[in-house]
């Protein structure tokens, strides 16, 4: 069989294909890093005949986010090339507007979520639904863009700059809820290149303001979510505890057995909905399992994502049912080695 030829969809971040490029190293894979977002994307991408392309799509800017699906459509979709992730699990990534659509419509159980455009209805909506709510920004990872309204006066606050003000921004600067000022100093004076970098993308963030929609979620009380990660036929799945109100970027995680009806839950949306290549954010509710979030890349606090008895691995499932597999190599590069194996067998078995 021929040796494949990869091809990596770089994002508006210079360090966006580090990973899928370390997992091609590791694996003596061939490939070449194209930056999607140049105005030559198109003839880099059908400069060689490349196999398939790995995709990674952004989480920080709508703009980029935007141009990003759309040269992946011309790709996948106009011209054939084969990517993955794929076109789908990538177009639901940091678009809670698009996700919501999709779960809707799919009848995935998941909270209550609304979409607005125009101002009089989202008043109309605020005026009369059972508070609290989330608000959301339709591109935010690690719970950036969340604020939960606690009351109509707030609601009213938000609504405002979301239609008639500057737009609902995003966080400006780290995450609050996982660091101190004590460490980011410390970390600035170690690593002022670091600094220099990571300001730059704080005030691009910050600019990148939501205005003239608003997305409101059904507030579901809770101490924790469950993370269900698959890839292929691998899955993994830990607790994100909640911190303050919210689970979402707060990277407190607590390794416990996880339920196998969860693990189900996530194996027969995934199948019917073509999914190989996720993390599903889930709460355990009244209702039963709602997704929160579908997050088709995502990174890792720890160097494993499951334990079970203490011990690291991953669950399979197969004629005998769900089966616990130890081993400390399935998360290694943040899993991205694990996704190039599955996107090689893919391949190889005509399924990408």
């Amino acid at each position: 069989m021929m040796e494949p030829m990869i091809g990596i969809l770089r994002n508006e971040n210079p360090e966006s294909s580090q990973k899928w490029e370390q997992a091609c190293k590791d694996l003596k894979i061939e490939y070449d890093v194209i930056d999607i977002t140049r105005n030559d994307w198109l003839e880099r991408s059908s400069g060689k005949p490349y196999s398939f392309f790995l995709t990674k799509p952004p989480g920080e800017i709508e703009r980029y986010k935007i141009l990003y699906d759309e040269r992946l459509y011309v790709l996948n979709k106009i011209l054939g090339y084969k990517v993955f992730p794929s076109y789908e699990e990538c177009l639901i990534y940091e678009n809670k507007k698009m996700l919501s659509y999709f779960l809707k419509a799919k009848n995935i159980p998941h909270p209550n979520t609304s979409v607005f455009y125009d101002f009089d209805e989202a008043y109309e909506y605020i005026s009369n639904v059972e508070l609290p709510i989330v608000a959301k920004t339709s591109i935010g990872a690690a719970g950036c863009g969340v604020k939960i309204l606690h009351n109509l006066s707030e609601a009213k606050i938000y609504l405002r700059t979301a239609f008639k003000g500057n737009g609902i921004r995003k966080r400006f600067g780290p995450n609050r809820v996982t660091g101190s000022p004590k460490k980011w100093i410390s970390k600035a004076l170690r690593y002022p290149g670091m600094l220099k970098k990571k300001w730059k993308q704080y005030i691009e963030r910050y600019k990148d303001s939501q205005r003239g929609y608003v997305i409101f979620q059904e507030f579901i009380e809770h101490d924790f979510e469950w993370r269900v990660a698959r890839i292929g036929e691998s899955y993994f799945a830990y607790k994100k505890m909640r911190v303050n109100e919210k689970a979402s970027g707060a990277k407190n995680i607590v390794f416990e057995n996880p339920p196998l009806d969860i693990l189900e839950f996530v194996r027969k949306i995934s199948d019917e909905n073509d999914i190989r290549c996720a993390a599903f954010d889930i709460f355990v509710s009244k209702r039963g399992n709602l997704i929160n979030e579908i997050q088709t890349l995502f990174g890792h606090i720890k160097d494993h994502i499951l334990e079970v008895d203490g011990v690291s691995g991953r669950y399979v499932y197969n004629e005998n049912g769900w089966v616990f597999e130890p081993g400390y190599n399935f998360n290694i590069n943040e899993s991205y080695n694990l996704r190039l194996k599955t996107a090689l067998d893919y391949h190889n078995r005509g399924l990408l």
